[in-house]
């Protein structure tokens, strides 16, 4: 029991020596320049994990009357996952002390802890260690402090400490405070006189700083810097504020030399059944922007009501359209036409689905959309059984309201049930569907008739088959599909020119669109068919693992008569037949995929649109990325090529160049270089901007230094990389 009070003081409060902040877990391959973290701490024999006995060997071992127990020559200590080694030990059991003498070492499977001289008190959970050392591997950390002071279970004070995550030969940089408290019972640390140090270099201080040993807690964080040819130089300090275990709050002053100062808060509330978060950004008298005051408001809701009740809240502010073209962060919020502001009331219960919806939208750029106010859908699903008739039944009613007051408005009530009765076999299936679909609106300023309505009939039957052979390329053994495909879709033509277009919008022409029973998106178009879709797939499988290493699919649509309901009036499409489809896809090694989409006119011979994409990802430090895009009917042909790539063990390259073919101009360039040593980094990246709209360029340059294990003062590398994977999807 004496040891095992001695163990349980001792390695219960250990770990304490660092913020929390400092103990999260780390990626091991950040550390793969460093030492190998067993060098660190040793994988050596520890008492056996939940045994409570305690083995104790030693060269020699005595006691003598006075109640003294004497241990010398490679004195080990094993008990319940530790261990602890000594030249000497000695325990007084008249004055419940513990002395350990020469090279003492405390170790667990995560750390190890050094120091010249201990003396434990083990009933009242008291103690010191001079001349410390210790060592974690999950970490890769270390530091050492001139004496430790345990008060008790709850109280322990260091003397001179440091940290770092540097291999100890070779300490670039470390966090040393003159004295350090640490309190269990308030989780609170407190450190006076702390310094950052770089290569030998005081570059941070701070008298005083407060911080928490588990979670979270109110303080300064590490500020960030920046330049842009819209911000000038760009410097902001965040404050974070810990209200509570489940809402906290982050406030930050942002300087821009060019525009004057802008305060920025995020305040965020975690419960069991909602959470939500509110950004605010305010920047009076913007010098640059004829000093006018301007603002952002961002904030998200989702919770749960219970008994399959949930809420969704979306609202987005700007005080002017310019804000994010010159305030913005990013290529994706310059780029934004529209904000989107949105209350949902979801239900869902044994199949039914309800939604009830309110949106709006703020214009940046381009039309006002419509407002729906409210909309609401009602939804019920059969259980999907193969060979069992199937029912889906949808409605929807919409009241659409506009800002302008000449554009007409009213509500659109549409209702969509349908039946089906799908069949299949081990190499075929059979689907026959038939949809009623009746739309009927009341309109408020309409000249003619108020209440237009369609109803049409729209049936549809899909069937395919699956033919599959064996065959080898040299010794792999693979399998191929054919997959022929025939969609047959009907719906009589009914005449849609004087209903209203609210929402409605004509889908593009792809693959899947091969297979719909509508091209228009919205209620508002049902569009007229009597038409045959053949397509054809061919998959080449792996037959040892099931990859699929290849797959091809085309396929056109045969009309059998023309089209007459379109967005625009009076235009009735002839063709006989649609423009081909064709997908292609290969996976010719692993981490390697390459796909392709392209649309071909028969008419008059010319490639309508094509899209192809190169993706390598080996592994998360390397991306290789190619993307082409070409559509004939808006004239847009463009490129997008990122790489990131290491080309030493210590350099690694980040480089994004998205360029208009068209119009020749660049749309964003990045270049981007980054130096890493074991325990800290250096980034560099220039990145040039477009703006779609304004097409003004804004250009920014910024230097990161990352600290491993403590913070980086700047966005690393890594995370440019995921804004343009981000972007991308």
């Amino acid at each position: 029991m004496i040891i095992k009070r001695i163990f349980l003081a001792s390695f219960a409060l250990l770990p304490g020596l660092l913020p929390a902040g400092l103990l999260a877990a780390e990626d091991d391959s950040r550390w793969a320049l460093c030492r190998p973290s067993a060098e660190l701490v040793p994988l050596l024999e520890l008492g056996p994990l939940g045994d409570p006995a305690t083995r104790i060997t030693a060269d020699e071992g005595s006691a003598d009357n006075q109640g003294v127990s004497h241990f010398s020559g490679d004195v080990v200590v094993l008990q319940s996952g530790r261990r602890s080694e000594s030249d000497e030990a000695h325990y007084d059991q008249n004055d419940d002390l513990l002395k350990l003498k020469g090279n003492v070492w405390f170790y667990t499977d995560d750390m190890a802890l050094s120091g010249s001289n201990a003396s434990f008190l083990p009933k009242s959970n008291q103690g010191e260690l001079e001349d410390a050392s210790y060592h974690f591997r999950s970490l890769h950390a270390s530091g050492q402090a001139s004496r430790i002071i345990i008060h008790d279970t709850e109280h322990i004070e260091l003397t001179h400490a440091s940290y770092t995550t540097c291999d100890p030969e070779k300490v670039d940089w470390q966090l040393k405070a003159r004295r350090v408290k640490l309190d269990e019972s308030t989780n609170t640390g407190e450190a006076y006189n702390a310094t950052l140090e770089f290569k030998g270099v005081p570059f941070l201080y701070t008298p005083y700083l407060n911080f928490p040993l588990k979670g979270r807690k109110t303080g300064l964080l590490m500020p960030n810097f920046g330049s842009s040819n819209q911000t000038g130089t760009d410097i902001s300090l965040p404050w974070y504020w810990n209200i509570a275990p489940n809402y906290d709050a982050t406030i930050t002053p942002r300087h821009m030399s060019a525009r004057g100062t802008q305060l920025q808060g995020e305040f965020r509330y975690l419960h069991p059944t909602d959470r939500g978060q509110l950004n605010v950004e305010i920047l009076p008298n913007d010098s640059r922007y004829s000093g006018q005051d301007r603002h952002a408001v961002s904030y998200t809701h989702s919770g749960g009501l219970g008994a399959g009740w949930s809420t969704a809240l979306l609202y987005n502010e700007v005080s002017d359209t310019d804000y994010f073209n010159h305030l913005g962060n990013n290529l994706t919020d310059s780029s934004l036409t529209h904000l989107e502001r949105r209350f949902d009331l979801n239900w869902r219960d044994n199949g039914w689905n309800f939604l009830g919806r309110v949106r709006e939208y703020q214009t940046i750029y381009g039309s006002q959309p419509y407002t729906t106010l409210p909309q609401l859908q009602l939804s019920k699903s059969s259980p999907r059984q193969l060979n069992s008739l199937q029912y889906n039944l949808h409605g929807e009613l919409v009241n659409f309201t506009h800002k302008d007051k000449t554009k007409l408005v009213g509500k659109r009530l549409d209702l969509s049930p349908d039946i089906s009765f799908p069949l299949a076999g081990a190499a075929w299936f059979l689907t026959p569907r038939l949809n009623m679909r009746h739309t009927q609106y009341q309109l408020d300023n309409q000249e003619g008739d108020a209440s237009p309505s369609r109803t049409l009939p729209v049936i549809s039957i899909d069937s395919g088959l699956f033919f599959e052979r064996d065959l080898s390329i040299g010794q792999r053994p693979l399998l191929q599909t054919l997959e022929p495909r025939l969609f047959y879709l009907y719906a009589p033509y009914r005449d849609q020119d004087d209903l209203p277009n609210f929402d409605t919008s004509e889908y593009d022409f792809t693959f899947a669109q091969l297979f719909r029973n509508n091209h228009f998106s919205g209620a508002d178009r049902q569009a007229d068919a009597n038409q045959l879709t053949l397509a054809l797939t061919s998959r080449l499988i792996d037959s040892d693992n099931g990859t699929e290493l290849l797959y091809g699919s085309l396929g056109q649509i045969r009309y059998f008569n023309d089209r007459k309901v379109n967005l625009n009036k009076n235009i009735i499409k002839e063709e006989k037949t649609s423009d081909y489809v064709a997908e292609l896809g290969a996976r010719p090694v692993p981490k390697l995929n390459i796909s392709l989409s392209t649309r071909w006119n028969p008419q008059d011979s010319k490639r309508e649109l094509i899209t192809s994409r190169i993706r390598y990802v080996p592994d998360e430090r390397r991306l290789f990325s190619l993307d082409y895009r070409q559509r004939q009917d808006e004239s847009l042909r463009q490129a997008d090529l990122i790489v990131y790539w290491p080309i030493s063990q210590r350099w690694r390259l980040l480089g994004r160049w998205n360029y208009d073919l068209e119009q020749k101009r660049n749309l964003e360039t990045v270049a981007g270089l980054a130096w890493e040593d074991c325990c800290w980094a250096l980034h560099f990246v220039m990145r040039s901007q477009l703006n779609s709209s304004s097409l003004e360029t804004n250009k920014s340059f910024m230097i990161t230094l990352e600290l491993k294990g403590l913070s980086s003062l700047n966005k690393r590398l890594e995370d440019e990389l995921q804004d343009f994977q981000t972007r991308q999807h």
